[in-house]
């Protein structure tokens, strides 16, 4: 039989289509702080934080340093000025909502609940790259929070999966797909419906935070102020769900969700380009409850190096160059103030949502009379809200309350936003950022009784956070201190593509 050259030629392209492509990972991991990985880097050994080598710092210049909103900034490359996005929460409307509240998008297993990220005023990465191509790659979302998966990869993408309280499922909405696809894993939460939390390096940590409770600490879900916590309790419902989404376990559901897309969809081997995003937030839940010197913290961070290192160390054994990996973070965390008093560091303190609301109100009954339920809305973020219709004196009193307030640096009405420093005019959306915007002094915090410690201010602990890069083809600019904007462009340059349309800053790599 005669021998086919052209088969040959055609076998070879086919071979060559089906090993090429390649797969670009942005992780986002909630709450971690630059000198998170500076105090820490002795325990990482020689290849970093995940393998991925020593972090640059990276700076949100905005008062908006929330999940929802910070997020939003990494994928579109814009503040909450331009995407709409000014906080986890907001009052629209006359109404509170939640950023993802969607009820044209029912969640899998819950059609009394939408979630989407509809809110967004700009177009993600995702949006962009999906725009750009023809939808020809996929972009995919594993996160363990809804508001994190969605605005990381925005309406465009092929799914955008989270891990629901509600269900103990990792889940998505109808308007990415009408129920979950067959390789989504089922019932990961189960396997720790038993656990008990206890230190991953006993005698490092207890080397690095001497103490086995740390003052000022509000432990949630019952699962006990020190270690060992017990997470599990055999019942599989809301009060484990929740507990198992604030401690390290979520990270491990993420992760094996992640490996199941990975697989299932063969990311990075289709012949063409795939993008991943993979947002961890077990820190997070973590320090609001413990702070930011905790044990508990530390083992958190400890856990998701190896966890998280393990699951890129498969990526890059399975596509080798064809791998790029960027990490940072999307906020960082103020010390509390009891660690702060205990370290004789005094220029710090709290101010408390719960007690600053009544003073407002009562403020606001006194000299406008009292009206059908309150004048005041919320304070959530970094935002006052009134609840409509009110005069703007009404505005005037609350101002005039809250700049005697010794833990606000700024207090600004949405009249003076414009005058107001970057960081003030970044964070403001009209029709969603309230009426006042706050800003704490340095190592002040804005919370409620009900969390150990806080973020949401335009000051080092919450807005300086590490970025990590590892690609074959691209490396980092020494350009000192990066900016969160230069986020959406480095990976829109990452996959080869324009950055979306509102990402007007420069990439933070160079060939």
């Amino acid at each position: 039989m005669a021998h086919d050259a052209g088969a040959d030629v055609i076998l070879a392209v086919l071979l060559a289509a089906a090993t090429s492509g390649k797969l670009v990972v942005l992780v986002v991991v909630d709450q971690l702080r630059y000198q998170d990985l500076l105090w820490l880097e002795p325990e990482f050994g020689p290849r970093g934080f995940a393998g991925l080598g020593r972090p640059s710092p990276m700076r949100y210049d905005t008062v908006v340093t929330e999940t929802a909103a910070d997020h939003a900034v990494l994928a579109t490359g814009a503040y909450p000025d331009l995407s709409g996005i000014i906080g986890d929460r907001f009052w629209e409307g006359g109404r509170e909502r939640e950023a993802v509240d969607d009820p044209a998008c029912p969640v899998w297993g819950l059609p009394q609940r939408g979630r989407s990220a509809s809110a967004l005023r700009v177009p993600t990465v995702g949006d962009a790259f999906k725009l750009n191509t023809p939808g020809a790659g996929r972009v995919v979302a594993v996160a363990v929070k809804d508001r994190a998966a969605l605005f990381l990869v925005g309406p465009s993408a092929d799914l955008a999966l989270w891990f629901e309280t509600e269900t103990g499922q990792m889940a998505s909405s109808t308007c990415y797909a009408p129920a979950p696809p067959e390789w989504v894993p089922r019932d990961l939460a189960a396997s720790f419906r038993e656990w008990t939390w206890t230190m991953s390096r006993p005698d490092a940590i207890a080397r690095l935070q001497p103490l086995a409770r740390v003052p000022g600490a509000i432990p949630l879900y019952e699962m006990g102020a020190e270690f060992p916590h017990r997470v599990g309790t055999g019942a599989l419902d809301n009060r484990f769900f929740s507990a198992l989404r604030n401690s390290p376990a979520s990270s491990t559901l993420a992760l094996q969700t992640a490996r199941a897309a990975v697989k299932a969809l063969q990311l990075g081997e289709s012949g063409k380009t795939d993008y991943l995003t993979l947002a961890l937030s077990a820190v997070d839940g973590v320090g609001h409850q413990f702070g930011t010197l905790a044990r508990e913290r530390i083992d958190t961070i400890l856990r998701m190096h190896e966890d998280l290192g393990a699951f890129l160390d498969e990526l890059r054994a399975r596509l080798g160059p064809r791998l790029s990996v960027m990490l940072t973070s999307d906020h960082g965390l103020t010390p509390m103030e009891a660690d702060q008093k205990r370290l004789r560091v005094t220029q710090g303190g709290t101010e408390n949502i719960d007690e600053l609301v009544p003073r407002i109100e009562s403020a606001l009954v006194d000299q406008l009379g009292p009206r059908p339920g309150g004048w005041v809305a919320s304070i959530d973020g970094s935002a006052l809200s009134l609840r409509p219709p009110f005069p703007p004196s009404a505005v005037r009193i609350a101002v005039e309350l809250l700049r005697q307030e010794p833990g606000l640096w700024r207090v600004v009405p949405a009249s003076e936003v414009d005058a107001a420093e970057p960081a003030v005019r970044h964070a403001y959306f009209p029709g969603r950022s309230g009426q006042v915007l706050l800003v704490p002094r340095p190592l002040w915090t804005l919370r409620k009784h009900s969390a150990g410690a806080n973020h949401g201010s335009p000051w080092n602990d919450d807005a300086l956070v590490p970025l990590l890069i590892q690609s074959s083809a691209f490396h980092l600019r020494h350009d000192g201190v990066f900016r969160a904007t230069q986020v959406a462009p480095t990976v829109a340059a990452l996959l080869d593509t324009s950055p979306p349309a509102a990402a007007l800053d420069l990439p933070a790599i160079e060939h």
